[in-house]
C-alpha cells in the first residue's frame, strides 16, 4: 500500500505548547508526533477530569489477525465497549482516543486510551478481561507494563503530566500513513465543556 500524503502538523521536539501550556511529550528529532492527535487527547483528558473527581487513564493495544482497509472493527468494538461500560458501571460520559497504525506488518493494529470514572472502576482488572474477550474474534491484546493512571486532585499535576507523556506515543507519525485516503488514522470522544462539572483543583 503506498504512503498517503498527510496534512496534519508534525512536531519533532520533546516539549509542545498547547493552549498556552508547555507539555512534555514523547518526541524528538527522529520521532515526530502529530500535534492534532495529542491536542485532542489533552482536551478530552482535561474535560473528563472536570467530570470525574478520580479519573482512570488506561492504555490498551489491540492487534488484528487480518487486514481491513477501513476501521469498522474498531468502531464496532468501541460501541460494544461503551455499552458494556454503561451497563456494568453506569458510565455514560466516556472519554477515549484510538489510533490506527501499520508499518512493516501486512495488517493494522490499534492503540487505545480510555478516560473513565475512577470512582466507579477502582481497578481495571475486570475491564481488561472483558476487553480481551471482546477483541478475541479480531486478534489479541498484548500485555502493557503499568498501563493505567489514576488522577485525583491531590496528584493531578504529576499524574496528568505522566499520562500525557505516555499517551503522546499514540500520536507518533510513524505507522500512520499506510492506509487508504478515506480511512481515519485516529478518532476520539467529543466531550465538551458543557458536559463537565468544572471540578476545581
Amino acid at each position: 500500500m503506498p504512503l498517503i500524503q498527510d496534512r496534519k502538523t508534525k512536531h519533532f521536539k520533546p516539549y509542545i505548547e498547547i493552549n498556552g501550556e508547555t507539555l512534555k511529550v514523547n518526541a524528538g528529532k527522529k520521532k515526530g508526533i502529530y500535534k492534532e492527535i495529542i491536542k485532542r487527547f489533552v482536551s478530552q483528558l482535561d474535560i473528563t477530569f472536570s467530570i470525574h473527581k478520580r479519573l482512570l487513564v488506561h492504555r490498551i493495544d489491540l492487534h488484528t489477525n487480518f487486514f481491513t482497509p477501513d476501521n469498522k472493527i474498531i468502531s464496532k468494538f468501541m460501541n460494544r465497549l461503551k455499552q458494556f461500560l454503561k451497563r456494568n458501571y453506569g458510565l455514560d460520559k466516556i472519554g477515549y482516543i484510538w489510533v490506527r497504525e501499520q508499518e512493516r506488518s501486512k495488517k493494522q493494529h490499534y492503540h487505545l486510551a480510555l478516560l473513565l470514572d475512577g470512582n466507579k472502576i477502582r481497578h481495571p482488572k475486570r475491564l481488561n478481561a472483558r476487553i480481551k474477550e471482546m477483541w478475541l474474534p479480531h486478534g489479541y491484546t498484548p500485555v502493557i507494563l503499568n498501563p493505567y493512571y489514576f488522577i485525583n486532585k491531590h496528584n493531578h499535576a504529576k499524574m496528568r503530566e505522566d499520562a500525557i507523556y505516555r499517551v503522546s506515543y499514540l500520536a507518533k507519525v510513524r505507522g500512520k500513513r499506510h492506509r487508504d485516503k478515506q480511512t481515519k488514522d485516529y478518532q476520539s470522544s467529543r466531550l465538551n465543556d458543557s458536559t463537565s462539572n468544572k471540578n476545581i483543583i
